[in-house]
């Protein structure tokens, strides 16, 4: 059977690659055949020559295409399919197409399914009115699928999650697994649930449903996330899967007596366990849980008035007290990726090459991680570049962050050595405009001088050497 998300994804197709507009020019398959039988369909069909395409609708299993006042329905069946401008014009199995909707650019041809004349208007509404039910739909609501679901408080929960007036879109995979995933067995009644019980079964039907979409969009093995359809053991307690027909219209059933239940009492939703598939358990990833990535508030931030920097815990500055500016809002549309919406712009940084070396060290979820960043292309000094800030400021930096004279580098830079990774130094002293940069620049880490030998290439004719170390 194919099932809600395999209709949704031949929608997208359509909508995707065929154009509106497009004026119908001529039917064919074998609903158009001219036989005795089919003839009645061969008249009403003519009824769309020239009509234009106005778009397509899906709703559960359901395929809706309009053509103005009038609309085709299709069901896909168990085995239906669909192709736009194939190149074949048999399906997969060898079947010819029952109809194919020849546009004024475009061909759309259905394999093994049903389809249905209706008034447009009508199809309209019931996709209005059911919108909020079907379980592939992104206006799906949770509190009206549970009202619904428990109106049918007499039926087995095998059959009303198979109801598409119910639940549009469930097919016998999703029904089995969503029964699995909420312990209970199914031939028990929705009258026994509680409300919380009966919210999880909902939640897992439609997390299935996304996961079940996901892959069939990805194109990635669906089989391989099953715990209990089609298996002959659990896939959680390696027991024996039971297999029967059940429920009012005899549907295939696959349950574990192990793991479902059929005493609601004894399922405690807490203590179920729960799946770690590809869409990690189907909302993790879409809501952007990274705790790999430091998220915004971790970062340190500098103070719009005094230009201090600031702790990621502190509310407002530690000098002036003036309040946190505001994050900004960034606009991401919602394909982009968790690891783009969580990324941090270090005001180190700004994403832009680095003028030196440097060491940050970021406390995130999963620990501290250093960063380090480094430029080797040689470059002119920078000491009598134009502060950016004025003097007094650059005071009130390095005296609320702890610094003296005596943490900061008593040298000038010079491009081979820095290219090494150090500094030489110089025996005359850096001017006090220079010593303010300096402190300016670093004012959140403590520096020191550290003795250690260089290179011969870099060893300076005094004899004394110098290497300056960030250290946290």
């Amino acid at each position: 059977m194919v099932e809600g998300p395999g209709c949704t994804l031949n929608g997208e197709k359509i909508r995707s690659k065929v154009q509106r507009g497009q004026k119908v020019k001529e039917f064919r398959g074998s609903l158009t055949t001219n036989t005795q039988r089919n003839a009645t369909n061969t008249i009403s069909f003519q009824i769309f020559m020239g009509c234009q395409y106005t778009g397509v609708e899906t709703l559960g299993k359901e395929l809706f295409m309009y053509f103005g006042q009038r609309a085709l329905r299709v069901h896909f069946g168990m085995d239906g399919s669909m192709q736009i401008n194939p190149t074949d014009i048999k399906s997969r199995k060898g079947s010819p197409p029952v109809l194919e909707i020849h546009l004024t650019n475009d061909t759309v041809s259905f394999f093994d399914s049903t389809v249905e004349i209706r008034l447009t208007e009508d199809c309209e509404q019931r996709v209005r009115a059911m919108e909020s039910l079907d379980v592939c739909s992104c206006k799906f609501s949770f509190s009206h699928a549970e009202e619904i679901v428990r109106r049918q408080s007499c039926r087995m929960l095998c059959d009303v999650l198979l109801d598409q007036a119910v639940l549009p879109g469930v097919g016998n995979i999703i029904k089995n697994e969503a029964l699995f995933d909420s312990g209970l067995h199914p031939s028990v009644k929705v009258k026994q649930l509680t409300d919380t019980q009966l919210h999880h079964l909902v939640k897992m039907t439609r997390d299935f449903t996304l996961l079940f979409y996901k892959c069939r969009k990805t194109g990635s093995a669906l089989n391989k996330h099953y715990k209990v359809y089609k298996r002959p053991q659990c896939g959680q307690c390696n027991g024996a899967v039971t297999v029967c027909r059940l429920g009012d219209n005899g549907r295939m059933t696959y349950f574990c007596d192990r793991c479902q239940t059929g005493d609601p009492s004894e399922v405690n939703v807490s203590k179920l366990p729960t799946r770690n598939t590809l869409v990690g358990w189907a909302y993790q990833c879409s809501m952007g849980s990274n705790d790999h990535v430091a998220k915004r508030e971790e970062e340190e931030w500098a103070c719009q008035l005094c230009t201090l920097i600031n702790q990621p815990m502190s509310k407002a500055c530690d000098a002036c007290l003036t309040p946190r500016p505001e994050l900004p809002k960034d606009n991401v549309s919602p394909e982009s990726s968790p690891f783009t919406r969580d990324l941090i712009k270090y005001p180190c940084n700004a994403f832009s090459k680095p003028q030196e070396g440097l060491k940050v060290n970021r406390r995130a979820a999963f620990g501290n991680t250093t960063l380090m960043f480094t430029d080797l292309s040689p470059k002119a000094s920078r000491v009598n570049s134009p502060l950016p800030l004025s003097s007094t400021n650059s005071q009130l930096n390095s005296m609320a962050r702890g610094l003296n004279k005596h943490n900061v580098c008593q040298g000038k830079r010079s491009s081979p050595s820095y290219a090494s990774g150090g500094w030489q130094d110089k025996s005359g002293e850096l001017s006090k405009g220079e010593s303010t940069m300096v402190s300016y620049s670093q004012p959140h880490k403590k520096m020191r001088i550290d003795h250690s030998p260089f290179s011969v290439s870099n060893k300076p004719q005094n004899g004394t050497h110098h290497h300056l170390r960030i250290v946290d």
